[in-house]
């Protein structure tokens, strides 16, 4: 694992309760959420970068508006028969 050293604000620390823990745990979390939603990893590897299990992934993908489930609303859905 890397450890990257970023400045933040420290208001943005203040927002998580002024625990810098929770702070880069936040900033990894939206960082794996942002590459679910532009499909550049699967929800397998991120349940893996997260250090989770799968089924617990959509909570956490839920906090960024991210949905697991892709669906297209322009695709031709055609009943089974």
């Amino acid at each position: 694992m890397r450890k990257l050293l970023v400045d933040v604000p420290d208001e943005l620390v203040d927002f998580v309760g002024g625990n810098e823990s929770q702070a880069g745990n936040l900033m990894t979390q939206a960082a794996v959420a942002e590459l679910v939603r532009r499909h550049v990893i699967s929800s397998g590897k991120a349940a893996e970068l997260l250090g989770v299990s799968r089924w617990d992934l959509p909570e956490i993908l839920d906090k960024f508006g991210v949905c697991i489930v892709d669906f297209n609303p322009d695709e031709d859905l055609k009943p089974f028969r």
